[in-house]
C-alpha cells in the first residue's frame, strides 16, 4: 500500500511565561511601567501590578495583551468587575490577539486563572460580538475547530509512530482504521456546512479555520476531491483559502490518478515504509518556481522536513 503524506505542522510552545518583546508604543515610561507590571504579576503582587498597568494606560491603551494581564491582576485582587472591564477593553482593542493568547495555554499560563473562572463566559461573549460585527460566524468557527482537532489527533500519533516504525507497519494499523472512521464522519459534517454556507473561508470563519474544510476534502476519496476542487479553486481566487492548499489538492488528485504531480507536495515511502522521495513531478526543473507562485517553500526544504534530501532536476 502506498502512502501519500500530508504534513501537519503544529508548534507546541513550552515556555512558562512569555515576556513582552514588542510594545504598543516606544515611550520609555510606558515600557518601564509595563515591564514592572508584568514582573509584579509573576510575583503575585496584584495591587502593585494594577498600579503599574494603570500608569502605563495613562500613556497608551493600545495593547490587548497588557490589558488582559491587567484583568488577571484585578481578578487576583478580587476586583471582579474591574477584571471584566479590562477583558472587554482588551477584546475591543484587538479581538484576534486576545483570542490568540487566551487559547495558548502553555505560552500564556498567567491567564489560566481567568480561563477557569466565570469570566471565561464573558470573554467568549465579547469575542463573539466582535466577530459577528465583522461578518464572521463564531459558532461555525467552533464547530470547524472540533472537526480540525478530530482530524489531526490520530494523524499526529501516526506521524510519530510512522516515522519510527514505518507508515505501513503493524503498529500503525489501528490508527489507520481510526483515521478512516473519523474522516467519514468529518466529511458528512463539512458537506452539510458547504450546502449551507458554500466554502467557509477567511471572511466567515477566520484564518485559523479557513483550512478545515479543505483538510477534510484532502483526506477524502478521489471522487470527493474532484467534486469539490472547483469550489476550493474559486475560494482561493477570492482570497478565502490559500493557493498552497489548493496546490496540494491538485497534486493529490493527480497522484491518485497515476499522473505526475505539479507542485511536489506528495511524498512516497521507501521499502522500509518511511518517507523517501516524491511521487513523479511534471516539468520538475520548474517545480520550485510553481511552488513559489502559490506560496510553498522550495522542495529542498520540504524534503528535509520528511528526513530525506532532494536534488533538484537540471533538465
Amino acid at each position: 500500500m502506498r502512502y501519500v503524506f500530508v504534513v501537519s505542522l503544529l508548534v507546541f510552545l513550552t515556555r512558562i511565561c512569555v515576556a513582552q518583546t514588542t510594545y504598543a508604543i516606544k515611550d520609555t515610561a510606558y515600557v518601564k511601567s509595563v515591564e514592572q507590571a508584568f514582573a509584579d504579576l509573576k510575583r503575585g503582587n496584584c495591587q502593585a501590578c494594577l498600579y503599574a498597568y494603570e500608569k502605563a494606560f495613562t500613556i497608551s491603551r493600545k495593547s490587548a495583551l497588557s490589558t488582559l494581564r491587567a484583568a488577571v491582576c484585578a481578578y487576583q485582587c478580587k476586583q471582579v468587575e474591574q477584571a471584566k472591564t479590562y477583558i472587554s477593553k482588551a477584546v475591543a482593542t484587538d479581538f484576534w490577539i486576545s483570542e490568540d493568547v487566551w487559547e495558548k495555554r502553555k505560552e500564556y499560563p498567567e491567564f489560566e486563572v481567568l480561563r477557569t473562572s466565570s469570566l471565561a463566559t464573558d470573554f467568549q461573549h465579547y469575542v463573539d460580538k466582535q466577530k459577528i460585527a465583522e461578518g464572521r460566524n463564531p459558532s461555525l468557527e467552533r464547530e470547524l475547530n472540533q472537526i480540525f482537532l478530530a482530524d489531526n489527533r490520530p494523524r499526529l500519533r501516526l506521524d510519530s509512530i510512522g516515522r519510527h516504525y514505518g507508515f505501513n507497519s503493524p503498529q500503525t494499523k489501528p490508527l489507520w482504521e481510526e483515521i478512516r472512521q473519523i474522516d467519514s464522519i468529518n466529511l458528512i459534517k463539512v458537506e452539510r456546512i458547504i450546502q449551507q454556507y458554500g466554502y467557509p473561508g477567511k471572511r466567515l470563519v477566520g484564518e485559523k479555520q479557513d483550512i478545515t474544510t479543505w483538510l477534510v476534502i484532502q483526506h477524502s476519496p478521489l471522487a470527493i476531491q474532484e467534486k469539490y476542487l472547483p469550489l476550493l479553486q474559486k475560494a482561493a481566487e477570492q482570497g478565502e483559502l490559500s493557493k498552497a492548499n489548493v496546490a496540494m489538492l491538485v497534486d493529490r488528485i493527480r497522484v491518485f490518478k497515476s499522473q505526475k504531480q505539479l507542485y511536489g507536495s506528495q511524498v512516497q515511502n521507501g521499502a522500509d515504509g518511511k518517507p523517501s522521495g516524491f511521487f513523479p513531478i511534471e516539468d520538475e526543473v520548474n517545480v520550485n518556481k510553481r511552488r513559489a507562485e502559490v506560496g510553498l517553500p522550495p522542495l529542498e526544504d520540504y524534503a528535509r522536513h520528511f528526513g530525506f534530501e532532494y536534488v533538484p532536476s537540471k533538465k
